[in-house]
């Protein structure tokens, strides 16, 4: 327990509480219209930016506002920064690759034309002169420029971000984000195996797209890359990834990625349990980040009228 975190605990503590329910969510589903779904919304902590969204199709720039105000809230009670930033950096190495593939097409497109998220630790239009970012800059640069492949870009930088979040949580010892992104970096790797697999990619390919640093090793995933999917399955099942992979045997890919998610989420509840302590604020980070990601599914499903049971099959698990 982390006393210096006793205060803003008790706050995220009631915020969770207003976090929206499985209940809630049922019913913005069920709903019989898209403006039927927004006025579920009204009654929750995004009523009144509900009701100053002039085009209900434009809802992305209410989630975008909502994630904007969260960071601030984390920004604003996290005695770590340097851990909290490297979810603010997702944004900064997503705005890198968004630039790089941009610099090297024939004929790029200004800044202000590419589709950045602001909501990183860098400046966007800023992103190629950030110094924390030149190294990484420099060894993806390279990389593309021996290949000229564009996929070299995602795989380079997936692995550097990774690793810095990785080093950094080792580094500050925190053992609920060492193992929370040691959990993710597992979790790539199975869909990233699943996936290489379905596309005929040889072993050699899903080698170069591995990322180190979690709990399975690559050498297990290369001992059954070629063996029957049944062979590896069984091994996943006595590890603590085997409810992952019953999402996988039910519904293949769609279902691999939905138990991701809820695994993931599942591992961060545990934090109700914890008195007072960084993780609580992680953890509310993450679940808002989930709850987010859950609207944009139903109200893109809504807009884009997808039947109601279609858009429940995609859903992930709620925090409440």
């Amino acid at each position: 327990m982390d006393t210096r975190y006793a205060y803003i605990t008790g706050r995220v503590r009631a915020l969770e509480v207003r976090l929206l329910d499985k209940l809630k969510m049922e019913r913005m589903v069920a709903a019989t219209s898209v403006k039927a779904s927004f006025s579920e919304l009204e009654e929750t902590d995004y009523g009144s930016y509900v009701s100053q969204l002039k085009d209900i199709n434009n809802f992305e720039e209410l989630l975008h506002d909502e994630l904007r105000r969260l960071y601030f809230f984390i920004d604003k009670w996290s005695l770590n920064r340097e851990l909290t930033d490297l979810f603010r950096m997702r944004y900064d190495f997503h705005n890198l690759k968004v630039f790089l593939k941009n610099k090297f097409k024939e004929k790029p497109l200004p800044l202000e034309k590419l589709p950045f998220v602001n909501l990183g630790t860098v400046d966007p239009k800023e992103i190629e002169k950030a110094e924390e970012l030149l190294e990484t800059q420099k060894k993806t640069t390279e990389a593309f420029e021996k290949s000229k492949n564009p996929q070299d870009i995602d795989i380079i930088l997936d692995k550097e971000y990774y690793k810095l979040c990785l080093g950094k949580a080792r580094e500050s010892e925190d053992k609920f984000v060492i193992n929370l992104f040691r959990r993710e970096i597992d979790l790539i790797n199975i869909k990233t195996f699943f996936r290489c697999r379905a596309l005929k990619r040889d072993k050699v390919f899903f080698s170069k797209v591995f990322l180190e640093g979690g709990c399975l090793t690559k050498k297990l995933f290369l001992e059954f890359y070629e063996k029957e999917e049944n062979a590896f399955l069984r091994k996943l099942s006595f590890t603590p990834y085997a409810k992952v992979i019953m999402g996988y045997e039910k519904e293949g890919l769609k279902g691999l990625e939905l138990s991701c998610d809820n695994f993931l989420l599942e591992y961060i509840k545990k934090t109700k349990l914890v008195t007072a302590g960084l993780e609580v604020l992680i953890a509310y980070l993450i679940a808002k980040e989930n709850e987010i990601k859950l609207l944009r599914s139903v109200l893109t499903g809504k807009i884009s009228e997808i039947p109601a049971q279609m858009i429940r099959e995609r859903m992930r698990e709620t925090f409440i």
